[in-house]
């Protein structure tokens, strides 16, 4: 498979011989996006450049959730209509994994995914339909664990089954069990397959609060491991209107110790696509039609500041000091966390989009 690198050629000659981009300074950002028909980025957010630009095999102009391996030289994105997943080498662009999920008779689909923090497993949430000559039959969700040293050719090693409505699925740090998350937080063992626990999401047990509507369409958690998502419910109580108010509420789930809190930060306040958490878990940040800056002590919206359209998707650099918006249209829009001041804009070459991609972090050191 071809593959464009943009690079100059001296800092081509840097990555010969070295892993995934070689040697970089400490605390090197690059983040990893995709874009329809079929191509995968990596951005240099330092040079406000794309660095390279590949060529996914089969994806049949349908890219979306991308997961990177622990070390960051592999991106596993979701392809064929969520049919397929491929996994790209970084430095190369060469496909070095494909779990292509259906078989004949039956269409599975892939609606999450995450690798485990090992990097040896993927573990995919998938929805399977039997078709019939005449008809076609929903069968019972499960999850597959696919070995990811299976080659261009993985099957699953084991598959068990699984609630409906997923709509995330993240590995715990531990690496012994992963959360399967809406409408309640699932946590399962990652050997067996036993159901650990469920705890409320739909049945959150707010008393002041209407059952909550989640918004889960990033499964980043990365620099800090904790994973933050909007809510939205109606609050009800004294001294409010009848039929309450909209709240805006923050779910946090921390990967590492399974601590799953709510935070309620706004009433009325506009809507919220994604959101994700700073280093030092001082500040989160939120964007869709305008980029918010939340305090993450006091639980409330600081700041926010219009941005030039609408962004489906957030990340922050591992020095806290960067957000980047993406996830949408043919750009990734750069801002500092201190003063919400955009600082850049970078174009992807050919200007596809990212609709509903869900562009990650890595860092070299």
């Amino acid at each position: 498979m071809s593959a464009k690198l943009l690079v100059p050629a001296i800092f081509a000659g840097l990555l010969a011989g070295c892993s995934a981009f070689g040697t970089h300074p400490a605390g090197h950002d690059f983040i990893v996006t995709a874009a329809k028909p079929g191509q995968l980025f990596v951005v240099d957010p330092r040079k406000m450049k794309v660095v390279s630009d590949f060529a996914i095999p089969g994806a049949h102009d349908s890219v979306s959730t991308i997961v990177t391996s622990p070390d960051g030289t592999i991106a596993y994105v979701l392809v064929n209509r969520a049919r397929s997943i491929a996994g790209i080498n970084l430095r190369t662009g060469k496909q070095v994994f494909r779990a292509n999920l259906s078989a004949p008779g039956e269409r599975v689909q892939c609606m999450a995914f995450d690798v485990t923090p090992d990097g040896k497993t993927l573990i995919v949430y998938e929805y399977r339909t039997h078709l019939g000559i005449d008809s076609y039959t929903v069968e019972t969700p499960q999850f597959a664990l696919f070995s990811t040293a299976a080659g261009a050719y993985a099957m699953p090693e084991r598959t068990f089954p699984a609630p409906r409505r997923i709509q995330a699925v993240l590995a715990r740090k531990d690496g012994r069990s992963f959360y399967a998350l809406w409408p309640d937080v699932y946590e399962f063992d990652l050997r067996t397959g036993q159901l650990l626990g469920k705890r409320g999401l739909l049945h959150w047990g707010r008393a002041d609060h209407s059952s909550a509507d989640l918004s889960i369409n990033s499964p980043a958690s990365e620099p800090t491991g904790v994973f933050v998502a909007p809510l939205y419910s109606t609050l009800t109580g004294s001294g409010l209107p009848t039929g309450g108010v909209s709240a805006t509420s923050l779910m946090t789930l921390n990967l590492h110790t399974g601590k799953l809190a709510y935070h309620d930060i706004s009433r009325t306040a506009p809507p919220i696509f994604a959101t994700i958490l700073s280093p030092n878990h001082r500040w989160a940040f939120g964007v869709f039609d305008a980029l918010f800056k939340i305090d993450a002590r006091h639980w409330r919206i600081v700041k926010q500041v219009p941005v030039p359209h609408s962004f489906y998707m957030v990340d922050i650099s591992s020095n806290g000091k960067e957000v980047y918006l993406g996830g949408n249209m043919c750009d990734i829009a750069v801002y500092d966390t201190s003063s919400l001041r955009q600082r850049g804009d970078i174009r992807l070459p050919g200007c596809g989009d990212q609709a509903l991609v869900t562009p990650r972090i890595i860092e070299r050191r």
